[in-house]
């Protein structure tokens, strides 16, 4: 391998910004030259945010439509041959399943499929697609150990065929653009807060129907929802419902979601299913005192009582209380993001990660040959 450079080529579904997308940005900025030549995307679910993201950073990508235009496929194998990879990344269910195909039929030498939550949507079929591809695929890398387990007692894959490299990420960058102030929130309020995709899995309906018991304790209290998705006019109707609308606040997509973490008083991170979430170690990162439901490693990335709290799943009460407890001890929800900072650079830096993908390629790369 010496005098040559590896060449990594990434496919991804999704062409929106979401944790998968967040950290492969991450990675792409910080494979080292020396040992990398440029690196390359494939999207297979058209242009968005994600591929706008890229074009900035200066990343080659392509971009096809498979769920339209499912004879783009064939174009994504002519686009993959040009590029001529050492190494097929792919991440999610989709692009795995598109990314050992065409990583087979063109022989690509190191096809590495990724496993990024724990998916209970799944049904039969797709874990019969699973296991009929993964031998195609040199390795499986999981962001959690959740998600490792769940691929050997659903999917029956071989656990030698699975390694674990939790998320990493740097410590956020606040600009201060975004302030209380041009958000019409009074510094003698509280701020409680969230961030993630408005869809189901995210659980943002808990923080909902918390928010009346809440304010029945607390009254000076606001609520901020960031992030864009197909369930934001469910989530307003529900707030609306509950007559706390007005006490909410609903950003849409944000492009850097610390400036309005920085804001927080408590974050609160109410999935239902996870992997190992990027926005709970941004939050923890920036010292926020944190809430979640014990799900995928989330149990693993908070000590509980220490560095957050875990409170009963898909309990609202439990939320309102841990949240109420929080905002009434200023020096406890501080203490308590100290702690939630020191355990997510000890254990979920970006450095610790990349050094981990790295490795992983190099060897797996020299042991093809």
């Amino acid at each position: 391998m010496e005098g040559k450079k590896l060449k990594v080529a990434f496919l991804v579904p999704s062409s929106e910004i979401g944790g998968t997308e967040r950290m492969l940005m991450l990675m792409l900025e910080n494979l080292p030259a020396d040992l990398f030549s440029s690196p390359v995307v494939f999207t297979i679910k058209g242009s968005g945010r994600f591929t706008d993201a890229l074009k900035k950073m200066g990343i080659r990508i392509h971009t096809f439509n498979l769920k339209t235009r499912p004879f783009d496929f064939i174009k994504l194998l002519y686009a993959i041959k040009q590029e001529s990879p050492d190494i097929l990344h792919s991440f999610l269910f989709s692009g795995n399943l598109v990314g050992r195909i065409a990583g087979k039929l063109l022989k690509v030498p190191v096809i590495i499929s990724s496993q990024r939550s724990t998916d209970p949507w799944r049904r039969r079929y797709h874990w019969f697609i699973d296991r009929l591809t993964v031998r195609w695929t040199d390795i499986i890398i999981s962001n959690s150990y959740s998600g490792k387990d769940m691929l050997v007692e659903k999917g029956k894959i071989q656990p030698e065929k699975i390694i674990v490299i939790p998320n990493g990420i740097r410590v956020p960058e606040t600009n201060g653009k975004i302030t209380r102030t041009s958000l019409g929130i009074s510094n003698s309020e509280y701020v409680v807060g969230t961030v993630g995709n408005l869809r189901e899995a995210k659980g943002h309906r808990y923080l909902i129907d918390a928010a009346p018991l809440i304010l029945k304790e607390l009254p000076d209290t606001r609520f901020i929802i960031v992030g864009e998705g197909e369930l934001k006019g469910v989530l307003i109707k529900e707030a609306k419902r509950l007559g706390v609308l007005d006490r909410f606040i609903f950003t849409g997509f944000v492009s850097n979601p610390a400036d309005i973490i920085s804001l927080f008083d408590v974050f609160v991170f109410p999935s239902l299913w996870e992997g190992c979430p990027v926005g709970l170690l941004e939050a923890m990162m920036l010292s926020r005192s944190c809430i979640a439901f014990p799900v995928g490693d989330i149990p693993y990335i908070i000590e509980d009582g220490i560095s957050g709290l875990l409170v009963e799943y898909r309990s609202s009460e439990k939320i309102a209380s841990a949240i109420i407890s929080l905002l009434k001890d200023k020096k406890r929800r501080e203490d308590m993001g100290k702690a939630a900072y020191k355990r997510a650079i000890e254990h979920f830096s970006l450095d610790i990660m990349m050094r981990k993908y790295i490795a992983t390629y190099i060897d797996l790369k020299r042991k093809k040959g």
